[in-house]
């Protein structure tokens, strides 16, 4: 896991995405307040896409469908059925083309071809898409069990019994508060 100073990276592209909003928290906790904050959240994500340019409509249009991603992603979680219209914004963003990678000519390092916003929001979409679509990758989105955590994540673990959003993040802070309650019980 990455953490950069306001983002976040637990590994899966669309989550990652989905957890630039405010997650339930409030509007205070949106990440994404200007084309330079979506601009700096593709430069640091997996895409490594730096300096494509996005206007004001761009980024509207993006947390739209980030915030399409993060519902349909809790009902997933919580197994209720997602909104349709969440659904159908997904499909109807992911059917665009998406970033199209291409070799330098030195055959030593990936590049994108000619990337756009468009591409870069389709390629979050059809992510979130193979992620929610197949039924063995579904079974391993989880919220962290720290309660006072509202992350959504993909297990990449061997046995897919990860608990916590992150080891060195919440896996830390729970492992610590139970340490605490063993040795409070223990003293009284």
């Amino acid at each position: 896991m990455a953490i950069a100073k306001d983002f976040i990276f637990f590994g899966r592209l669309c989550l990652d995405f989905a957890h630039t909003g405010d997650m339930g928290y409030g509007s205070a906790f949106e990440r994404l307040k200007s084309p330079a904050d979506l601009n700096r959240w593709l430069t640091l994500s997996q895409l490594r896409l730096p300096g494509i340019r996005i206007s004001n409509a761009d980024l509207r249009r993006a947390r739209v469908v980030r915030g399409a991603i993060w519902r349909v992603a809790s009902a997933l979680v919580a197994r209720d059925v997602p909104v349709a219209r969440d659904l159908r914004l997904i499909n109807r963003t992911a059917r665009h083309p998406g970033l199209v990678s291409q070799l330098t000519l030195d055959a030593q390092a990936m590049r994108w071809n000619r990337p756009t916003i468009s591409a870069a929001i389709a390629t979050l979409a059809q992510d979130s898409v193979r992620l929610f679509g197949d039924a063995r990758q579904r079974e391993r989105i989880h919220r962290c069990e720290n309660s006072g955590c509202r992350a959504i994540f993909y297990d990449d673990s061997r046995p897919g019994l990860r608990r916590w959003c992150a080891p060195n993040r919440c896996g830390n802070r729970m492992r610590a508060r139970f340490y605490r309650e063993r040795h409070q019980k223990r003293d009284s």
